[in-house]
């Protein structure tokens, strides 16, 4: 009795590439993902504007506060300042008296004179 040994048959088709196919589903492939890239940045856009209307009320109260603030400390600067306060504070803190007017010195201001340039060279 023979046995018979079958080849192996490939039934395999060979496959051509279809070259104008290809290139239709890559330019498919490119024109949407340039669509999905604009559908995300119009999506990002507007989630930043949303974002950003919220935070307006909470940076326009910072600011509100800061400007108060700014104007508590302007009033006690002022109030520091005050001429009346320092005279108290020194009569009272310091002991000190105010003058008569006969022991008031007024003081001048003195300028000195310009110093003149060094062209001037002395010869003997």
């Amino acid at each position: 009795m023979a046995f018979s040994v079958p080849k192996d048959i490939q039934n395999h088709p060979v496959r051509n590439v279809d070259r104008a196919r290809q290139r239709e589903m890559w330019w498919w492939v490119a024109v949407l993902s340039l669509l999905a890239g604009a559908l995300l940045l119009v999506a990002w856009e507007h989630s930043q504007w949303i974002d950003l209307g919220y935070a307006m009320p909470r940076l326009q109260a910072e600011r509100n506060a800061s400007e108060a603030e700014h104007r508590h400390l302007r009033l006690e600067l002022e109030t520091l300042r005050a001429p009346q306060r320092i005279e108290t504070l020194a009569i009272r803190d310091l002991h000190l008296v105010a003058p008569s007017q006969m022991e008031a010195v007024v003081l001048e201001l003195v300028r000195e004179a310009a110093t003149p340039p060094r062209t001037l060279v002395a010869r003997r």
